[in-house]
């Protein structure tokens, strides 16, 4: 599923730390402080983007012992607590806050593997979250050359361009991971992203 399977020669270590996304994230730096700038934070009443294969979110509240061992498994430390802001229920659980850091879609998905509750699940969709673009925001669709988020993508087959450059989100392929929003250089972020509202229920 992930491009890295096709480069070998990386280290993963070195992509982890950032070292592959230090120049993408200057570029966006603009687009990024406005985003983060004019984002609500009632996390009370927003849905929060869960680490992939996460069950459902009645069965996850009720299961996740939040321990943070998916936490400390995340190598781009793209899974944090969800603050007191979250609510009391929800509060202490991990989540992913992509235009802080986004989920790179590990091949070996780490995070899955250290979760003893098995709140997050091999068997389980890895999608989640969706995106769109919002064309009015997008630098390609104003005439502007721009394919950050087509580059950067880790997941083949999610972005792709039309015959004038213009980024296109296949919704069967897309896992929500976020790292388009991450990038985004335009003012105006061009992703539209919104965390899964429901998820399967895991009768295991």
């Amino acid at each position: 599923m992930s491009r890295m399977a096709d480069r070998p020669n990386l280290s993963r270590r070195e992509f982890f730390r950032g070292k592959l996304f230090r120049p993408i994230r200057e570029a966006a730096k603009a687009g990024a402080a406005a985003s983060r700038a004019v984002r609500h934070r009632d996390l009370s009443l927003s849905l929060l983007q869960r680490p992939p294969g996460a069950v459902a979110e009645g069965q996850f509240l009720a299961s996740c012992t939040r321990c943070g061992d998916c936490v400390v498994a995340c190598p781009p430390n793209a899974i944090v607590w969800a603050p007191p802001e979250a609510g009391e229920r929800r509060a202490g659980t991990p989540f992913i806050e992509p235009i802080r850091q986004a989920c790179v879609m590990c091949i070996d998905t780490p995070c899955i593997s250290a979760c003893e509750p098995g709140v997050l699940r091999q068997e389980l969709p890895l999608t989640m979250a969706t995106a769109r673009i919002d064309t009015m925001a997008c630098l390609p669709y104003q005439g502007q050359p721009c394919q950050l988020c087509v580059d950067q993508c880790p997941v083949d087959g999610a972005i792709s361009q039309d015959d004038v450059g213009r980024p296109q989100i296949n919704s069967d392929a897309c896992t929500g991971c976020g790292v388009c929003m991450q990038v985004c250089p335009a003012p105006r972020n061009a992703i539209v992203h919104q965390p899964l509202a429901s998820r399967p229920f895991w009768h295991g």
